[in-house]
């Protein structure tokens, strides 16, 4: 056959070239938008070569090629409608027109079925053309063409071919081209090696060599091919594939991840992703690599030495088992708080770790620890238990008499069941009743839980299962164990219990709220107590005060009530301090005829407002009682005893809460002695003028240097008076207050003397109750002088009737200020608060809630404010403030030889 048929200058070889080629772009569209366009493009080709030959014939001069003219350089036919008889030419053309008919049939098919709003007569032109198409390619286009009323073939020319080839660059613009993102996650604490590859066949992408050491890790990343079109060896997270035809594609990674810092490999990934891409976009495409495990090596020993035999899983996963063999095992486990059970012989441990990250970690387990064990001495439940099996190791620990453990492993088996009840029952018998406590709370059974809880000891938790289980009362209680004092207030507050509500609120540091509601409850004495403990600096300490000299007043304690309107000038200022309260003190203080006092304060209050109601006239009346109270005084006083009375009231020597000291002289014996009338109030209490009377009795036995005398004690008409030895010298408060405070030697001396006096007392089974710097008195010859035995019983009885405490405790023993038994100890105790005070200018606990201090608060160092003492002084003191009575010194005796032997080492 002539190899010049395949000129281009034969359209027919042309159009079987174009053909072909249309045939192959054609091949690649998978999209029915695709398969229109190509159905729309046959069509406009056959136009367009149609009129390229009605052009040709009306622009030519020269006749039409036709096959007939076809000569050495041409193949053709007489005449167009005639069969061509070559049969390279002829075949070839049939080939094409046939692959054109098959072509164009199935994209008119998919064009009918998709496209209803195409014109009836366009689908109708479309498939009357189709159906003219012969087996003679020449007729069958001219017949297509005459139906189509379209000018014949003769004349289609290199026109036609140059309108095809346009045509098929005009399809390819109209698919376009796309681009492709693929990014990687994984943790930002690793570091990954992945190949990528996009492909548009499924499946094409050969996974790599399985990649499970360094070595092999490095070999793989010097065998990675460069990076081209459609791979990329990706070195970061993300990489971007430009210009992609448009279609459907597959992405393939493939890689392998380790550690930032070292070259083991921590697993190996191969994923693939269908992908469609549309033209001029851009597609995502994300692959999660997490890794689902972390790896963990872990090492089983003996008392370091390597186990061989040993099993190891993680708890929950029977599938993760494997063997040590004597070395490390490397094992996969989520991030998390997780259980390791490892196993070898008779024993199984249980380790607990934290995994909280994707770097590999080593646990190394000594099944010689017992901390760690599960279970000994029971081999056939090894295995088992490790297995996954766990009846039959709960059974074989049965056996052995392991029931403890047994129950536990039935309960861990029936909470991995949902089998909550039979759970807690096993808890419960395997000892554990917080686990079976937890579950009953689920199973909303909130009183059997608070009984196990409380049998664990948690007594909070307990707690709030009664409150769950409407028993406030009991929560309350279970509160006030557990120490949250708030909480327990709030229980009692919603049973009804106010006394507990009050003493909740008290022991919660809340005195000022306590005070309110007893009051509002009609307990005026809780009241008082509650108020007296709030000291000056304290919150709501004002308010408090003020409210507490009202009830006192009210309750008819006016000393009481005097003290502390004094405390509250002298705390907040006499310039500042509201002149309300200054009017209260100078009224309070002229009724118990302390008329000097009294002009003070109205002093305070004309310099401050001179328009004060009433202020000159009160002055006035105050200058007149005074002078007539001190014209009694020098003229022999004993008007308010009568004349009859035993003792002549000399002079008044001194005022104080106890009463009034008058220095006065037996009538009988002819000696000058101090006369104490003690309160007027003190007739209203029976029972404490018969105790007042025993102890000034009992103490007028007493024969000691270092105690004050007492002489008598009797009732005069509606006073009550007790005379004592009369001393020259001061209080040891006003030494104290004027000094500062004392070196260790002097405080030493004196206490010597104060513990001589006190063992005498103690001897005599008799207390004193309220050791303190007020009634300790120094002598000229400084000689030190307990004062008022036998008073401080009498005032508690007083104060116990009405619920006060007599003053802020500041030298009051724990035991005392709960109310309990006081003996010889507690007298100590204030020797130390004393002490404390000589040394370091301050008592222990100045502020506050006086009382819960003594009690709970350990005691300061006395050296805190920068103070030099001997150790062995410290030592003392802090073992007088002894909480326990036990842990005190056991004699005032033992404290002056530790006294003694401290001055001897400074002397």
């Amino acid at each position: 056959m002539n190899r010049q048929l395949r000129t281009p200058r034969s359209p027919a070889c042309g159009l079987n070239r174009g053909l072909r080629r249309a045939d192959q772009e054609r091949g690649n569209m998978r999209s029915e938008t695709t398969r229109l366009l190509t159905t729309c493009a046959w069509a406009a080709a056959l136009l367009l070569s149609s009129t390229a030959a009605v052009w040709a014939q009306n622009e030519s001069a020269q006749p039409s090629l036709s096959l007939d003219d076809v000569s050495d350089e041409t193949v053709g036919a007489e005449h167009p409608s005639e069969t061509i008889n070559e049969p390279g030419l002829a075949e070839a053309t049939e080939d094409a027109f046939s692959r054109v008919r098959d072509a164009a049939k199935r994209d008119a098919a998919s064009w009918a079925r998709h496209t209803q709003q195409i014109k009836s007569d366009l689908l109708q032109n479309v498939q009357r053309g189709l159906g003219s198409l012969g087996r003679r390619p020449v007729e069958t286009l001219d017949a297509w063409l005459a139906a189509a009323k379209l000018p014949p073939t003769e004349t289609s020319g290199p026109i036609a071919i140059a309108s095809l080839i346009g045509l098929l660059v005009l399809m390819r613009l109209v698919r376009g081209r796309a681009d492709l993102k693929v990014s990687i996650e994984y943790p930002a604490e690793l570091r990954g090696t992945y190949t990528v590859k996009i492909s548009r066949k499924k499946n094409s992408g050969r996974r790599g060599p399985h990649i499970t050491s360094p070595s092999a890790a490095q070999r793989a990343k010097r065998k990675a091919a460069a990076s081209s079109k459609s791979e990329r060896q990706l070195v970061s997270r993300e990489t971007d594939f430009h210009g992609i035809p448009s279609g459907r594609w597959f992405v393939t990674v493939d890689g392998f991840m380790q550690p930032q810092d070292d070259d083991t490999v921590i697993g190996t990934y191969f994923e693939e992703q269908p992908v469609k891409l549309h033209r001029s976009h851009t597609v995502r495409v994300d692959f999660d690599f997490h890794p689902k495990q972390c790896p963990v090596d872990v090492k089983v020993v003996w008392s370091q030495k390597p186990v061989q035999d040993a099993l190891l899983a993680w708890r929950g996963h029977p599938h993760s088992l494997r063997y040590t063999r004597g070395g490390p095992v490397r094992i996969g486990i989520e991030r998390g708080s997780q259980m390791l059970m490892i196993g070898s012989g008779d024993r199984v441990a249980e380790i607990s770790i934290e995994v909280i990250s994707f770097q590999p970690i080593s646990v190394e387990v000594d099944l010689a620890d017992r901390d760690h064990l599960l279970f000994t001495g029971c081999p056939p439940a090894v295995e088992p238990y490790l297995h996954g099996d766990m009846p039959a190791a709960a059974r074989a620990l049965e056996r052995e008499g392991k029931s403890e453990v047994s129950n536990l492993i039935l309960a861990r088996l029936h909470i991995e069941r949902d089998q909550r009840g039979a759970a807690a029952r096993h808890y419960a018998e395997a000892g554990r009743p917080a686990d079976a406590a937890s579950i009953h709370r689920t199973l909303e059974n909130y009183e059997k839980a608070a009984d196990l809880y409380e049998a664990a000891g948690d007594l909070e938790e307990a707690a709030q299962m009664w409150r769950k289980a409407d028993s406030p009362e009991r929560a309350g209680e279970l509160y006030e164990r557990s120490r949250e004092f708030e909480s327990a207030a709030e229980c009692f507050k919603q049973a009804g219990s106010v006394s507990k509500w009050v003493e909740m609120l008290e022991r919660a540091g809340a005195p000022f709220e306590a005070a309110q509601v007893a009051l509002n409850n009609g307990d005026t004495g809780r009241a008082i107590r509650s108020l007296q403990t709030l000291g000056p600096g304290e919150d709501d300490y004002v308010e408090a005060a003020n409210l507490l000299v009202e009830v006192l007043q009210n309750e008819g304690h006016l000393d009481l009530a005097t003290d502390k309107l004094e405390e509250i000038i002298r705390t907040q200022g006499a310039e500042t301090v509201p002149l309300e309260s200054c009017d209260n003190l100078a009224t309070l203080l002229e009724d118990s005829e302390q008329f000097g006092r009294a002009l003070d304060v109205l002093e305070i209050i004309r310099r401050r407002d001179a328009t004060w109601p009433n202020l000159a006239t009160r002055i006035e009346g105050l200058r007149k009682a005074q002078q007539q109270a001190q014209s009694r005084a020098s003229g022999g006083g004993g008007g308010e005893f009568g004349d009859g009375f035993r003792y002549e009231i000399l002079e008044e020597i001194g005022r104080g809460g106890m009463g009034i000291v008058f220095k006065a002289r037996d009538r009988r014996l002819g000696r000058e002695v101090a006369l104490k009338r003690l309160p007027d109030n003190l007739r209203n209490h029976p029972k404490a003028v018969e105790l007042f009377l025993r102890e000034a009795r009992a103490c007028a036995s007493l024969n000691h240097p270092n105690i004050v005398t007492v002489h008598d004690a009797g009732q005069e008409g509606d006073s009550f008076y007790i005379t004592m030895e009369l001393l020259q010298g001061r209080p040891l408060q006003k030494i104290l207050k004027r000094n500062g405070k004392l070196g260790t030697k002097d405080a030493a001396r004196l206490g010597i003397q104060v513990c001589k006096g006190l063992d005498y007392a103690h001897t005599n089974k008799i207390i004193h109750r309220d050791i303190k710097t007020a009634n300790l008195f120094v002598t000229q010859t400084h000689v030190v002088k307990i004062m008022d035995f036998g008073l401080a019983k009498m005032v508690e009885e007083v104060r116990r009737a009405s619920t006060v405490i007599g003053g802020t405790p500041y030298y009051m023993p724990p035991e005392q200020a709960m109310g309990e038994h006081v003996d010889a100890r507690g007298d100590l105790y204030a020797l130390g608060v004393t002490i404390f005070e000589l040394l370091s200018g301050r008592v222990p606990f100045p502020e506050g809630d006086i009382a819960y201090h003594h009690r709970h608060t350990p005691v300061p160092d006395p050296r805190a404010r920068g103070v030099e003492i001997p150790d062995a002084m410290v030592d003392l003191v802090l073992h007088l403030l002894a909480k326990e009575p036990d842990d005190r010194p056991a004699s005032a005796e033992e404290v002056r030889e530790r006294l003694q032997q401290i001055v001897e080492s400074l002397a």
